[in-house]
């Protein structure tokens, strides 16, 4: 089989193209390209804005430097004063300081009143008739037979006192108990608050928790010699879970670290056992 003298017989068919003819699509895939003329005068404005932008930013640089460094004396010379009524003026040279003519002369400092506000207690109910309940002085506090007040009175302490408990009342399933302190001494004294108070065994040692607090109102109360105030204590009739019942009651007057101990049978059953602060009688508080 014979061939054309132009087949090659490695395919390449280049020579059979005709150099001198042109594409006829280099036209669509080369378009002729064409360029934006710059117009006339475009770099010299170009150039006048940037040189605009840098003068506008230096006239604002040293304006601000300016009203800085015009500001400082006058910071200056506020600082340097001592505090005193004295005025600091900032002149050419410097800072001039001088005595402010709108201030007064200085006057020495007074020191603060360390007098606090006198505090009055809420006064409690004291039974009639009660010798020594004492009387309610006009400034609402309890005062003694002799008239005196719980501010000239000293704190009675352990070694001042007897302890008794006394009788009590019952009802709804609560028992109520009055423990009594009296003043043996020739001396007044007063109390204030709450006692400390906890249940013993017969050995001494002790039976549950302290008395909790039956928080309300009370006023300190005078004992001249021979007088009595009285606590009442708050517990339940046997219901719930119950504590042994205790061979002895421990007490601290209020503000001591002394106790007294004495006999008395009280149980905590519910865990229910509080005391009031005290009152001036023998009845508890509030009287019975």
């Amino acid at each position: 089989m014979t061939g054309s003298p132009d087949d090659r017989a490695d395919g390449d068919l280049t020579g059979r193209l005709d150099a001198d003819r042109p594409d006829p699509l280099e036209p669509l895939l080369r378009p002729p390209a064409t360029y934006l003329v710059t117009p006339p005068g475009a770099f010299h404005r170009i150039r006048r804005r940037a040189v605009r932008r840098r003068r506008a930013r230096a006239v604002m640089v040293a304006a601000a430097a300016a009203a800085v460094f015009g500001g400082a004396p006058y910071l200056v010379g506020a600082i340097s004063t001592n505090g005193g009524d004295e005025l600091a003026v900032p002149t050419a040279t410097g800072t001039r300081t001088g005595p402010d003519p709108h201030s007064h002369s200085p006057r020495p400092a007074t020191p603060p009143s360390r007098t606090s506000p006198p505090t009055v207690p809420t006064p409690t109910h004291r039974p009639p008739g009660d010798p020594s309940a004492g009387t309610t002085g006009p400034s609402g506090r309890t005062v003694g037979p002799s008239g005196r007040t719980p501010g000239t009175s000293p704190m009675c302490t352990a070694s001042q006192l007897t302890v008794s408990l006394g009788g009590g009342d019952a009802g709804a399933g609560n028992l109520y108990r009055y423990l009594v302190l009296t003043n043996r001494t020739s001396g007044a004294c007063q109390v204030s608050g709450y006692p400390g108070l906890s249940l013993l065994d017969a050995g001494g040692e002790q039976i549950g928790a302290p008395a909790t607090r039956d928080r309300r109102t009370y006023a300190p109360v005078v004992l001249e010699p021979g007088g009595s105030a009285s606590v009442t204590i708050h517990t339940i009739n046997r219901q719930g879970e119950c504590l042994p019942t205790s061979a002895q009651l421990r007490i601290y007057p209020p503000g001591d670290t002394a106790s007294l101990v004495i006999p008395g049978e009280i149980t905590n059953c519910d865990d229910r056992f509080s005391v009031t602060p005290f009152a001036a009688g023998t009845s508890g508080n509030p009287s019975a």
